[in-house]
């Protein structure tokens, strides 16, 4: 796996040099591409104005946030860029805050999952705050300038690898009291019954193989016996194939129809210039 953000893990006066890596695989998803049905070319979106009814190219296009219905607050490209250099853009260091018990935490903030690997030179820091956090059943809460903006995350060990799971902030989720939620008072023996069904239920550790993603498993059966066809990105279909029951298989295809693309615009451009 490829970091997709280096720096160091500062606590005390200590220094550990780590990457991130994202711990999804999105690619393991089946995900579909809108097509036009008449001829199977990709739907395109573009950028119009709602005024004008004219599409608008990138370097026309500012920023805007709602203040109220109908009211914008225009921000410009370097307001914006002041505002992330201020708040720690440039930054390459996951600064611990506090370390805390994992119960303390809110399942609800968990946003998005990445490994922590060790860099160069601290493999040892690595492995004892690794450690250390296991014997003690800690997470360290960490601030640090993820991509656009400083973000909040925990730093969860696990036996091998620091886990960092970056944090919705507590203005981000909602308040509960909104929810009607009726009162009712259970009574001991219906509570004892509940708790006697929840220990039989109960075990150890919990396997997530065992509960594989029946619907992902069916989408990918339901693609792979499909008939394929070449689509090129600028209009028609090419002529269809057999079902391929190797999804790999299809991707490649894929991957060789649009290496072709360029030549093909070619081919028609000379065929043009001859008629002509």
């Amino acid at each position: 796996m490829r970091p997709i953000w280096s720096g160091t893990i500062s606590f005390g006066l200590v220094s550990i040099p780590v990457n991130l890596h994202s711990a999804v695989e999105a690619s393991e998803r089946v995900s579909f591409r809108q097509l036009h049905a008449k001829d199977k070319a990709p739907i395109r979106y573009k950028k119009f104005c709602s005024k004008e009814d004219v599409e608008v190219p990138t370097s026309e296009i500012v920023r805007g946030y709602e203040v109220s219905k109908g009211k914008f607050a225009v921000v410009e490209d370097e307001e914006l860029e002041k505002v992330r250099e201020e708040t720690g853009k440039g930054s390459k260091a996951i600064e611990v805050l506090q370390f805390v018990s994992l119960d303390a935490l809110n399942p609800l903030s968990f946003e998005s999952p990445y490994f922590v690997s060790p860099d160069k030179g601290g493999e040892k820091a690595y492995a004892l705050l690794r450690d250390a956090l296991l014997e003690s059943r800690r997470v360290g809460i960490v601030r640090f300038f993820f991509r656009t903006r400083p973000a909040l995350a925990a730093l969860v060990p696990g036996p091998e690898v620091l886990a960092l799971e970056t944090l919705r902030t507590a203005d981000e989720l909602r308040d509960p009291a909104g929810l009607k939620v009726p009162k009712a008072a259970p009574r001991p023996n219906e509570v004892k019954l509940a708790r006697s069904l929840i220990d039989q239920m109960s075990e150890e550790g919990w396997d997530p193989t065992a509960e594989p993603d029946a619907y992902e498993k069916a989408l990918r059966k339901l693609v792979s016996s499909r008939p394929t066809v070449e689509v090129a990105e600028n209009g028609r279909a090419a002529k269809g194939g057999e079902a391929v029951v190797d999804l790999m298989e299809a991707l490649r295809r894929s991957v060789q129809g649009s290496k072709r693309k360029p030549r093909r615009a070619s081919q028609r451009g000379s065929r043009r210039r001859g008629a002509a």
